[in-house]
């Protein structure tokens, strides 16, 4: 089985050596500068076209520009369709924590819930593709927003600081914004979301194809200290809870549950034109159960969930990562 699992990641390894090698190539200086002046002019060009927002949504992406999160909920939204979504999210994590129970996931630290449970319930996927929704990313981006779908995590209550429990960047793009739901109630000890405000040597330097991955001792090594209490803004709150992240601006880690398992919502948008969309799509569907969900859908949404077909030619050519 060790063998099995050694062979399996190195052969993702050498799978994703050409998007490492194509972001290698994009950090060099040249040609960021050059990427971040057309960027930078794509934003300015798209600024008259943003949508107006309410007071509300202008609050959320006020936060964002601030600190990077939003903390609100559910019932402060009032969006279409969350009844619906409510029902349909709580029921597969209730099947998720009576398999927990069982014992079916010993070992796992993180499970996902499969494209097969989720075309099921196709109103969890398309929840976000609201108007609403895409006006506060559309807003904070500056520019039309992509929506990457969403992954549905359980997540097992062990205590391990791996994969996403250790601080890091996401680098999709350079702007993101992920939309998460608590579908369980979330406090400190249980695995909740963490945003760093406090910048260290190496936090804004790619190390190869990533940002430095860190355990929070290995954070507070290159600190020099202890994290004080304004440092982070940790993402507590009950089941229903919504927070808007920006996860690629921001290091940000789910800090590792001990005393409950949870279940959370993790909705992904960067702009239409990522930075690394080779880096992306890190969900379960298929491009063709993508076509499936974007059918019947306002042309925006579609055009959101389409994304990946409009990327320049270039970029496309670039194998996707495995992970």
């Amino acid at each position: 089985m060790k063998q099995t699992t050694l062979r399996y990641r190195a052969l993702r390894r050498v799978r994703s050596l050409p998007a490492e090698t194509a972001s290698r190539l994009l950090g060099m200086p040249a040609v960021s500068r050059e990427l971040n002046k057309a960027y930078e002019k794509a934003r300015g060009s798209h600024k008259p076209h943003l949508p107006r927002l309410s007071p509300l949504d202008m609050d959320i992406v006020a936060g964002l520009e601030k600190n990077g999160v939003y903390i609100t909920s559910l019932d402060k939204l009032d969006l279409p369709g969350t009844d619906a979504l409510w029902a349909s999210a709580t029921g597969i994590a209730n099947v998720y924590s009576r398999r927990a129970g069982t014992g079916e996931f010993a070992g796992e630290y993180t499970v996902q819930v499969g494209a097969e449970d989720l075309m099921r319930h196709p109103h969890i996927v398309r929840w976000p593709l609201n108007d609403r929704i895409l006006n506060i990313v559309e807003t904070y981006l500056g520019l039309p927003a992509a929506y990457d779908t969403l992954n549905l995590f359980y997540t097992l209550a062990d205590g391990r600081q791996v994969a996403a429990r250790r601080w890091h960047r996401d680098v999709e793009d350079r702007r993101m914004v992920k939309v998460i739901v608590y579908l369980h109630d979330v406090d400190e000890d249980t695995g909740p979301l963490e945003i760093l405000h406090r910048p260290f040597p190496g936090s804004d330097t790619l190390d190869g194809a990533n940002f430095p991955v860190l355990t929070q001792e290995m954070l507070e090594e290159r600190l020099g200290s202890t994290l004080d209490a304004g440092d982070v803004t940790t993402c507590t709150g009950v089941a229903g809870t919504v927070i808007f992240a920006d996860v690629a601006s921001h290091y940000h880690r789910g800090r590792p549950a001990i005393a409950r398992d949870r279940c959370a919502l993790f909705y992904k948008f960067f702009s239409r034109t990522p930075l690394r969309p080779f880096f992306c799509e890190r969900h379960v569907f298929s491009r063709e159960q993508l076509s499936e969900l974007a059918a019947g859908q306002t042309a925006r949404a579609r055009d959101c969930m389409l994304w990946h077909s409009r990327v320049p030619l270039l970029a496309r050519i670039v194998p996707r990562a495995r992970y």
